[in-house]
C-alpha cells in the first residue's frame, strides 16, 4: 500500500521555515560580538589609537596605541573629587634600540619617543557645585586667579589652558583638569592633537 503524501499545509510551512531560517544565517561579512564589555568603544579613535572611557569620572579620550599605562586613583576631599594618575611608557610593536644622548654626542637624542620613555598624567574630576562658569569656580577653588586662554576640549561647555600648561574643561555636572608632566615621552604634543576625541558626559 503506498504511503500517503504529507498534508500540503504542513509542507508550505516546513519550507518556509527553511526559508526564514536560511535567511537569517550570518555571512561571511558580519563583525564578531566582544564577548566583553570594550573600553572606549564609542569613541571615534583613528586608526592605531585605543580609546579610554572611565564612567564615574564621566569622560572617555583616545591614546596612542603605542601607550601602556598603570592607572591610579585618589579622592580628593577639596575641592571634592578623583584624580586619576596615569604612569605611561612608551611600548612601540617593533621595539627599535635608540641612541643615548652620550652615544650621540649633543645634550639630546637624535630619536624620540624611544622604547621605554616614560612620563606621567593626572587627570582630576572635580564637582562643579554651584559655579555658574568656568571662572567663577576656578576662583573659588584655586588659589589664585590665573592666567588662561580659552581652547576646544571635546564637547565641554568652556575650556581653557592655564598658563602652567594645565588644562581646565566644564561640564554640565564636573571640572575636569589634565595635568601632564613630560619626562623623555612627550605627552604635550600627543594629548594636545587629540583633545577633539574627548567624550564628556551629558
Amino acid at each position: 500500500m503506498p504511503t500517503p503524501l504529507p498534508n500540503p499545509p504542513k509542507i508550505v510551512l516546513a519550507l518556509a521555515l527553511a526559508l526564514l531560517l536560511a535567511s537569517c544565517q550570518v555571512g561571511s561579512s558580519a563583525r564578531p560580538v566582544p564577548s566583553v564589555p570594550q573600553i572606549g568603544s564609542d569613541l571615534k579613535c583613528s586608526q592605531g589609537d585605543h580609546g579610554f572611557e572611565d564612567p564615574q569620572a564621566g569622560w572617555g579620550f583616545c591614546y596612542p596605541g603605542t601607550w601602556k599605562y598603570t592607572e591610579r586613583s585618589q579622592a580628593s576631599e577639596s575641592p571634592p573629587g578623583l584624580d586619576l594618575t596615569f604612569d605611561v611608557t612608551y611600548v612601540p610593536p617593533t621595539p627599535k634600540p635608540c641612541p643615548s644622548a652620550a652615544s650621540a654626542g649633543s645634550s639630546s637624542r637624535s630619536a624620540s619617543p624611544c622604547p621605554g620613555d616614560f612620563a606621567f598624567m593626572i587627570l582630576s574630576t572635580y564637582e562643579r557645585g554651584d559655579s555658574a562658569d568656568l571662572f567663577s569656580w576656578m576662583q573659588a577653588n584655586l588659589s589664585h586667579s590665573p592666567t588662561s586662554d580659552s581652547i576646544s576640549w571635546g564637547n565641554s561647555v568652556q575650556a581653557v589652558k592655564l598658563a602652567d600648561g594645565r588644562r581646565v574643561a566644564l561640564t554640565p555636572h564636573h571640572v575636569v583638569v589634565m595635568d601632564l608632566h613630560s619626562g623623555l615621552l612627550n605627552l604635550e604634543t600627543e594629548m594636545s592633537t587629540r583633545l577633539a576625541t574627548w567624550k564628556f558626559s551629558y
